[in-house]
């Protein structure tokens, strides 16, 4: 799922006519204070993460003067909210809000059709209002071959006794622009909550969109970065990197995604950190059953498998490798017809670049196995290249179980740590 920055939601609404306040997206106090200056006090600084809930957690701000909105900005640029560091704010007029609705139309898996949903209740959790009042919530599914229409719309808007007729006319109107950028961008899911009913009518507070992962290829004009199983947080840099190896390349895939991409969590939990990289997910669960017991804990799930050629492997391993935090790397791959000669030499070659002194020789411990077609060509390039002989690398084959591995490389690390590591 790819979900948009607030800024960025509200950039689509604005394409469909959906009223959002004037503002601008920033990164820095000098840009705030040029932006609220053309805007005119008081003004709204909101922090531009992935995470929900930013009202809760002081991430939404208000700004009375330049004072003020120095405060605001230097307080919120660099913090964390959910883990996710704010790297930049959105900068926008104050809304006189007299009351407060949700809107959403997002996707029904247990209809297969979109639903829309509304209720007078906005600016808290639709989950929350759901639970602790579930009549304040309606919903109608819709048929994406018919559309959905104002009228179809006002249905709706009528069954809220808290609106009055004159709100709902605009709102049947909003809503149905809300179902144009939900269908024409592949939403999962266009939300607007809390849509502000104003004295100069209805205004998107906020905005949340998010858009299906499969149809982002006929999204390239929104410039999306985004990786596979991100959740709520942004793409790290290594994960949009390595996004982009499947481009245009049907042989074989590699899917990474950044566990614990700073080694926070790692380290709270008194693990070490390791890259890792496995052929098959089932043997990628059962190598980290058999690591983290014994201390370690892969920061990134990385699995390259149906097939990919060398080229995917040696970029593959570049990526996983530049985690600084890493103390180690684990490869294991399942016994597959997958030709483990060509995964070699894209893991030699990134080995050779990454190592240049050594010819290829790792300085962190290292354990790769190869299980499965051509394993002993695979074991043969690494003795070739001369890679094998390495003090801080074991090139196993298929007698390897995972088990087996893991305890191989417990020793291997234990020994590294006593020799003083890279210190």
């Amino acid at each position: 799922m790819a979900r948009l920055l607030e800024y960025q939601g509200k950039s689509l609404f604005k394409r469909k006519g959906i009223p959002v306040p004037e503002g601008k997206f920033v990164q820095s106090l000098d840009e705030a204070m040029e932006v609220a200056d053309g805007l005119g006090f008081p003004v709204a600084v909101k922090a531009q993460v992935l995470g929900g809930g930013r009202g809760k957690t002081g991430g939404i701000l208000f700004a009375r003067n330049r004072e003020s909105l120095s405060q605001a900005v230097n307080g919120l640029l660099g913090k964390r909210f959910r883990g996710a560091p704010v790297e930049g704010l959105l900068i926008e007029q104050k809304v006189p809000i007299r009351k407060e609705v949700y809107m959403a139309v997002t996707a029904d898996p247990s209809t297969r059709q979109p639903v829309g949903i509304v209720s007078p209740k906005g600016g808290v959790d639709i989950e929350e209002t759901s639970e602790r009042e579930p009549t304040a919530v309606f919903r109608v599914s819709i048929d994406i071959l018919r559309g959905f229409y104002y009228y179809d719309a006002m249905n709706l808007l009528r069954q809220a006794a808290d609106l009055e007729s004159k709100e709902m006319l605009s709102l049947a109107n909003l809503f149905t622009s809300l179902y144009q950028v939900y269908r024409e961008y592949d939403c999962k899911l266009a939300e607007i909550n809390p849509l502000a009913l104003t004295d100069q009518g209805a205004i998107a507070v906020d905005a949340r969109v998010d858009i299906d992962d499969d149809a982002l290829a006929r999204q390239a004009s929104l410039h999306l970065d985004v990786a596979e199983e991100a959740g709520e947080r942004a793409a790290t840099s290594l994960e949009i990197a390595a996004g982009t190896i499947d481009e245009n390349d049907h042989r074989g895939s590699v899917h990474f995604v950044q566990i614990d991409p700073d080694g926070s969590y790692t380290r709270a939990e008194g693990k070490v950190p390791i890259g890792f990289d496995c052929v098959g997910a089932g043997t990628s669960l059962t190598t980290m059953d058999e690591l983290v017991p014994l201390g370690y804990y892969p920061i990134n799930f990385c699995d390259s498998s149906g097939n990919p050629v060398g080229s995917k492997l040696y970029r593959i391993t570049k990526i996983i490798m530049a985690q600084p935090q890493i103390e180690g790397y684990v490869f294991v791959s399942c016994v597959s017809s997958q030709q483990l000669d060509n995964t070699a030499r894209g893991i030699i070659k990134a080995f050779k670049e990454l190592y240049p002194a050594s010819g290829g020789q790792p300085n962190i411990p290292i354990i790769l196995v190869f299980r499965g077609a051509w394993d002993d060509v695979a074991l043969d390039l690494f003795r070739e290249h001369g890679i094998s002989d390495g003090r801080w690398i074991k090139v196993l084959g298929r007698d390897t179980t995972e088990k087996e591995a893991a305890e191989i490389f417990d020793a291997l690390y234990k020994e590294w740590k006593e020799s003083g590591g890279l210190e």
